[in-house]
């Protein structure tokens, strides 16, 4: 060791220990640098620990969020599933009622009083409509047979006397004298039968005139025919009395005519249906089109009328479809003027047929909702309140009667409050009674001017609560767009409230629409 420090130069042991200082500096840098690193590091950790625990959080937060969200868009699903399902059962309740329940809307009076306020909920739900005015209870008939009015019809006196031999006193034998008459009443009825009639025209011809003529003088013969009447159905066999008989079987008593042609070959004459339809169109076009002209000319003279219309399904119809649709459309005059009513046949239901028939027309339109009778120039429009009604008797009927909706809740509960607020409009005009139709216009301007307001102001609290989708919700939407304009009665005492008259009107033809048998029907209607 010795050795080898001794053969070191001074210069080389001087680099030798600035080699050693400079290592010792970078050494010391190094434990500088170690320690810098080792705070970075810690801080790097304690960065990470605080990321880590950031996006745990955030990472928590968006699992919360996400199943939040699926949780409302279940509910959301839930809900509409809900609402689907009520709808479904709505609809399947109305149906059964449709098809095996009673189409009657009427009410008994001992139900029109089901309310009961101690059942409205503290939580803001709806209070219950009070209880609807009674309706006047009519007289009853006592026991006993009906008395039938027989005034109008053909008396034949069958006197039942004595013989003249019969007049001894069976006692004593003296002469008996009539004390009294005791009468009783039958109805006797005359069948149907055939008559043919031979009509036999007398021809009359002078001797001298013709004679003279055959002896070639500038004479002319003289034949004179019997005058007779003329006739309505020309070389045919059909009498007017025939004719008015299948017209009246075929629209008022709604019998097909295959049913007419067996009808008329069991009074013993073979008749067949195609001349039976001839027959009518004959005299609807030499005869019935001027009354039906008549007719029409009454009813748009007067300020008020009704209107409506019913689906039918003619046969062969040139260039239509068996399956296709058509219409009949009925007009007729309110209840105070003479009954007229008068029947349209139109491929269509469009808004058209309607504008045509009316044109020129100005007055007082009673109607339901079909959207065309309310964009008529110059008319008032009056809607049917007893469609209006019928939303909500149906929902009531379709849920068990008015004893079940009385006693559950929402929206059946809201359908029967809103039946006894249109029944009490009803009742209103009730109790006015057969008046003139200025008198009734006085009269409505109060009672049920009155019961109208309440039932729009019903409707406009109650729509919130209902469910949408609902009928509730619908019958609710309906009540609001007509009301106004079944308010316009109010104005006019010679409109009904009610299209009743024209529904009325319409109904023999739809018994009888299924027997429209083609186009020879469609002219003849």
């Amino acid at each position: 060791m010795d050795e080898t420090v001794a053969h070191i130069s001074p210069d080389e042991y001087a680099a030798l220990l600035e080699r050693v200082s400079g290592l010792e500096l970078a050494l010391s840098a190094l434990a500088s640098d170690n320690e810098a690193l080792q705070q970075e590091n810690a801080s790097l950790a304690s960065e990470l620990e605080r990321e880590r625990s950031e996006s745990d959080e955030r990472v928590r937060a968006a699992v919360e969020e996400a199943v939040a969200a699926v949780r409302a868009e279940l509910q959301a699903v839930i809900d509409s599933q809900g609402a689907e399902n009520a709808r479904l059962v709505e609809q399947f309740k109305m149906l059964q009622q449709s098809f095996f329940g009673s189409r009657s809307e009427r009410v008994h009076p001992d139900q029109l009083s089901l309310f009961n306020d101690c059942e409205a909920a503290a939580d803001g739900a709806p209070e219950p409509v009070a209880d609807a005015t009674e309706a006047p209870k009519k007289k009853r008939r006592r026991g006993g047979p009906r008395k039938v009015d027989l005034s109008r019809l053909e008396t034949v006196v069958v006197e039942h006397e004595l013989a003249e031999g019969g007049l001894a006193c069976p006692a004593c034998g003296t002469g008996m004298v009539e004390v009294g008459v005791e009468v009783t009443e039958k109805l006797r009825m005359v069948p149907a039968h055939l008559v043919v009639e031979v009509h036999r025209t007398h021809k009359y011809a002078c001797p001298e005139c013709c004679g003279a003529n055959a002896a070639g003088e500038e004479v002319g013969s003289v034949i004179v025919r019997a005058p007779r009447p003329p006739e309505a159905f020309p070389k045919s066999l059909a009498t007017p009395s025939l004719v008015a008989w299948v017209i009246e079987q075929k629209y008022a008593m709604s019998l097909p005519l295959y049913r007419l042609e067996s009808a008329v070959a069991r009074l013993g004459c073979e008749v067949s249906r195609a001349d039976m339809c001839n027959w009518v169109m004959l005299a609807w076009e030499r005869w019935l089109v001027h009354v039906r002209d008549r007719i029409r000319a009454y009813i748009l003279s007067r300020p008020v009328a009704h209107a409506d219309e019913t689906p039918v399904q003619v046969l062969r119809e040139p260039g239509r479809e068996a399956s296709s649709k058509s219409y009949c459309w009925v007009f007729c005059s309110c209840a105070s003027d003479m009954p007229a009513y008068d029947y349209v046949y139109a491929p269509t239901r469009s808004g058209d047929v309607a504008a045509d028939h009316l044109s020129g027309w100005s007055g007082t339109l009673v109607t339901d909702g079909y959207a065309p009778y309310f964009s008529l120039a110059g008319v008032t429009n009056v809607a049917c309140l007893a469609h209006v009604r019928r939303r909500y008797a149906l929902l009531v009927k379709s849920a068990g009667g008015d004893d079940v909706a009385a006693a559950s809740s929402g929206d059946l509960r809201l359908a029967l409050d809103g039946r006894h607020l249109v029944d009490r409009i009803f009742h209103a005009e009730h109790a006015i009674g057969d008046v003139s139709p200025e008198e009734r216009e006085r009269l409505r301007a109060g009672d049920v001017a009155r019961a109208m307001g309440e039932f729009e102001s019903w409707c406009r609290a109650m729509l919130p609560h209902s469910t949408p989708g609902l009928k509730l919700r619908e019958a609710i939407e309906y009540s609001l767009e007509y009301m106004p304009y079944v308010r316009n009665a109010v104005s006019c005492g010679a409109a009904e409230l009610t299209n009743n008259r024209a529904e009325r009107a319409v109904k023999p033809f739809v018994l009888g629409r299924n027997y429209v048998l083609g186009e020879a029907m469609c002219r003849a209607a």
